[in-house]
C-alpha cells in the first residue's frame, strides 16, 4: 500500500512538471506573437507620413504626386503630408530622406534618370547612390517634349525649330542640372549638332514662366505638362521623344521618326522610395498601399486628364529595372 502511494505521488509530481513546462514554454511564445502582430497593426498608427517631392508646386511631379495622397490616406487610414523641399535637381529632398529615420514615416518621389545624375557626376562629391534608396513602385512614365511659344515665328514646327538651332544659337529652359530635361538637351547638341544653351530651373513651373516671359527661347518638359497649357493655346509643341506617338499629343511627330539626326528616346520616370534599411514588414505596408492609390481607375483617369500616363512596377521589377537604366546612363559617359 506504502509503495503504491508513493508511486502516485511521484506520477502527480511528473504530471505537475510537465504542466509547469508546457505553460512556461507557452508563456515565452507569447511576446514574440505579439510583437510580430504590433509592428503590422501599430505601423503608420495616427502618425502622419511625410512625402517628399522635390520639385516646385503645380509641374507634372507635384501634381502627380498630389493625386496619389486621398487614395494612400485612404489604405493607410492616417494623413500624407507633402512637402516641396526643391534645389540641387531634386537632391535638397532626396537628402532628406537619407537624413530622415528608416521607419517608414518618411517617403519621397524619385526621378529617373534625375536621380542618378547627383551622384554619377563625380563632380558633385556626393557618396549617396541608388543603393540607398528601397524602391517602392514606378507611378508615371512621362516622355520630354521641346515647347515654344504660340507667337514665336521664327518657328512653329520641328523641322522649322532644328534648322534654325543649327544655324542660330538657342535657350533653352530645362528643370534642372542632370534631369532629363539637361540629359535630352546634351543628347541632341551631341546627335544632331543643335546650338542650344540650357537656362536650368527647380522645376516645371519655373521653366513655363521663363518660356511666357520671353526669357528663353524654348522649353524642355514633358508630355503630363504642356498637355494643358498646349490645348489652352498658350504654348504649341513641337516634337514628342517616345518610341510611338502620345496618346495625347496624337498629332505631334516623335524625333525618331522625322529622320533628324540621331536615335533618341527620353523620358521622366516617377516613382516613390523610403531609405534603405527599412523593416520589411513596414515597407510592405507601403508598398500595398501605392500599388492600390497607383492603380486606382479613378485616379488614372484624372492623371490622363492631364497627359500623364501611368505606368506600375512593383518593387522587385522596378528596381532590377532602374538598375539597367543606372547602367545605360554610365556607358552614355555624359559627365
Amino acid at each position: 500500500m506504502r509503495r503504491l502511494i508513493s508511486l502516485t505521488m511521484i506520477i502527480a509530481m511528473v504530471l505537475l512538471l510537465c504542466i509547469g513546462c508546457s505553460s512556461g514554454g507557452s508563456d515565452t511564445t507569447k511576446p514574440n506573437d505579439s510583437s510580430n502582430e504590433s509592428v503590422a497593426i501599430d505601423f503608420p498608427g495616427k502618425k502622419s507620413i511625410t512625402m517628399i517631392v522635390p520639385w516646385s508646386p503645380g509641374g507634372g511631379s507635384d501634381v502627380g504626386a498630389r493625386l496619389l495622397q486621398p487614395y494612400l490616406e485612404e489604405k493607410l487610414g492616417t494623413p500624407i503630408v507633402v512637402t516641396n523641399p526643391t534645389g540641387a535637381s531634386g537632391w535638397i529632398g532626396w537628402e532628406q530622406l537619407l537624413s530622415a529615420d528608416a521607419d517608414g514615416y518618411s517617403v519621397a518621389l524619385v526621378n529617373f534618370p534625375t536621380l542618378f545624375s547627383g551622384y554619377l557626376d563625380k563632380s558633385l562629391g556626393r557618396d549617396k547612390t541608388i543603393d540607398d534608396f528601397q524602391l517602392i513602385a514606378n507611378h508615371v512614365t512621362d516622355y520630354c517634349v521641346i515647347a515654344a511659344r504660340k507667337d514665336d515665328t521664327r518657328f512653329d514646327d520641328l523641322k522649322s525649330f532644328v534648322e534654325y538651332a543649327k544655324e542660330n544659337e538657342l535657350t533653352i529652359a530645362s528643370t534642372g542640372i542632370g534631369t532629363d530635361d539637361h540629359i535630352l538637351i546634351e543628347q541632341l547638341k551631341r546627335q544632331a549638332g543643335l546650338k542650344l544653351t540650357m537656362v536650368p530651373g527647380n522645376g516645371w513651373s519655373d521653366s513655363y514662366a521663363a518660356l511666357l516671359g520671353g526669357h528663353v527661347d524654348v522649353a524642355a518638359g514633358n508630355v503630363g505638362e504642356v498637355l494643358v497649357p498646349q490645348q489652352e493655346g498658350e504654348l504649341i509643341t513641337l516634337v514628342v521623344f517616345s518610341e510611338e506617338r502620345s496618346k495625347f499629343l496624337p498629332d505631334i511627330p516623335t524625333w525618331n521618326e522625322s529622320g533628324l539626326g540621331g536615335n533618341i528616346v527620353c523620358s521622366s520616370q516617377r516613382g516613390f522610395a523610403v531609405r534603405a534599411g527599412t523593416p520589411q514588414e513596414i515597407f510592405d505596408v507601403l508598398s500595398e498601399a501605392f500599388e492600390y492609390a497607383i492603380t486606382n481607375q479613378e485616379g488614372i483617369d484624372k492623371l490622363a486628364e492631364m497627359g500623364l500616363d501611368v505606368d506600375y512596377i512593383g518593387p522587385e521589377e522596378y528596381t532590377k529595372h532602374i538598375k539597367e537604366e543606372e547602367q545605360k546612363l554610365i556607358d552614355m559617359a555624359i559627365w
